[in-house]
């Protein structure tokens, strides 16, 4: 399984929840988790899922009819634990909405920042040090290795970037040239349009 999203039409009306999944990995668990959320009318209003290791992973917003409390959905998914091949745990809670009307941030502000270096433990925490030490939110992470090489992958909001300095993209650039010389990792900071324009893989025209 990959990545996906969804974006289902319907009402919001009604409770809201957030749903954590994890399983071993198998063909099949987004069809028994949409059923089983689809059985209470819910509607799924927005998802990232992915597989790490082998395990499936998915966490995801959902509306239900008022009335659906937050133990009918525990139930109705422990159906569906119970009839799959392999353990599904949930994990179901109330969504804030404070948190649900909180703005997306702005496209502008959006940046890729690229780390690379030799594969050592503390190399997330030491990089999210350096988001956190200058107000930087990390909206989306992703790590591999390959020959030998931890490379991590985050898009970044600079919206709150050292407001005194306007959020100068070349004063980003400056702070983070000194850490990858202080922390031997290769850095790389792009817009993320410009990122998504040159990663994008177009498919072939069928003819």
């Amino acid at each position: 399984m990959s990545e996906n999203q969804w974006d289902n039409p319907g009402s919001s009306t009604g409770q809201q929840f957030v749903l954590s999944i994890m399983s071993k990995d198998h063909v099949g668990i987004i069809h028994q988790v949409s059923k089983a959320i689809s059985s209470l009318d819910g509607n799924i209003a927005d998802v990232r899922q992915s597989v790490l290791s082998g395990y499936f992973t998915m966490i995801l917003v959902a509306s239900f009819p008022a009335g659906v409390t937050r133990r009918a959905v525990e139930r109705k998914l422990a159906e569906a634990d119970a009839n799959s091949e392999t353990a599904i745990e949930v994990m179901v809670c109330e969504a804030d909405e404070d948190a649900l009307a909180a703005l997306a941030p702005d496209p502008k502000n959006s940046y890729v920042l690229t780390a690379t270096g030799a594969d050592k433990v503390g190399i997330v925490a030491r990089v999210s040090q350096f988001c956190v030490l200058h107000n930087i939110n990390i909206l989306d992470l992703s790590t591999t290795v390959s020959d030998g090489d931890y490379v991590m992958i985050m898009v970044i909001d600079l919206a709150q970037y050292d407001p005194t300095r306007r959020a100068d993209v070349s004063l980003v650039r400056q702070d983070l040239k000194t850490f990858s010389q202080e922390s031997g990792l290769k850095v790389v900071l792009q817009h993320y349009d410009i990122f998504r324009a040159v990663n994008e893989i177009n498919p072939p025209v069928l003819r």
